[in-house]
């Protein structure tokens, strides 16, 4: 799988984390540029550990998914490469 497959898989996963967890209805350019900390300041800790359980990422990780979304989905790409021990569908 290249780099741009699993960067498609984990948008998807991080979009629908979003419409379904956080009843959130902006449009998917709008969430990739939104900022979750500033967006849900009481629960945006829920929604990054939804997505170190989801990619197997290990919690010590936690400090460089933070920031716009559209960063998060990087990040989490390149340290999902690096944690991958499964194959996928």
């Amino acid at each position: 799988m290249d780099i741009q497959e699993k960067e498609r898989i984990v948008q998807k996963n991080v979009l629908q984390i979003f419409k379904e967890n956080f009843n959130v209805t902006k449009t998917d350019d709008e969430i990739l540029d939104m900022k979750p900390e500033k967006e849900f300041i009481s629960n945006h800790l829920s929604y990054y550990e939804s997505i170190l359980d989801i990619f197997l990422i290990e919690p010590e990780h936690l400090d460089s998914i933070t920031g716009k979304v559209k960063d998060t989905i990087k990040k989490v790409t390149e340290l999902w490469t690096i944690t991958l021990h499964y194959s996928l569908p």
